[in-house]
């Protein structure tokens, strides 16, 4: 929070920095697991992005993503899915279809439906995630999780050999 006070001495209108340090520390407290107080953080930083970049900003759509997430560790399975579905078409929309970010929050979205007992709605996010993954060189962070996720849904054996 002390860098926050700097960004702002230094930037008093409001700026995309400024949303970045709310973001990060809406992380922090996420990872924490201090849910409230990273959703009220998220909150601000998709406000400031909204007003300095837009509500169609690569940055509007990540911080919707890390609010879902934070609104599933919650609990709150049916809300997280909104924000998830509002994420990923924005970030459709601003970075396509097979950026990273995508397939990060593929990887979110079929968490909270594995959560939720849709296994098979999870199996399919996850098989588009390790699409993009696959068609961007990834392999490693998202596209380990994706594999491990797959192998423990009991879908992982047949993607990784091929065979459907």
């Amino acid at each position: 929070e002390e860098g926050l006070g700097i960004v702002r001495r230094i930037h008093p209108e409001r700026n995309v920095m400024e949303g970045d340090f709310l973001e990060n520390i809406g992380t922090v407290y996420s990872n924490q697991g201090r849910q409230e107080d990273a959703l009220a953080w998220y909150h601000k930083a998709h406000r400031i992005f909204r007003k300095t970049l837009g509500a169609e900003s690569a940055q509007a759509g990540r911080v919707k993503c890390r609010t879902a997430v934070a609104l599933s560790r919650q609990g709150k399975v049916e809300e997280a899915m909104e924000k998830f579905e509002e994420a990923l078409a924005i970030q459709r929309r601003v970075l396509g279809d097979e950026h990273p970010d995508v397939a990060r929050t593929l990887y979110n979205m079929a968490l909270c439906k594995e959560k939720a007992g849709d296994v098979e709605g999870a199996a399919v996010c996850l098989r588009e995630a390790q699409s993009v993954c696959r068609k961007r060189g990834i392999s490693h962070g998202v596209a380990v999780q994706v594999d491990a996720a797959l192998e423990r849904l009991g879908v992982g054996r047949s993607l990784l050999c091929g065979v459907w």
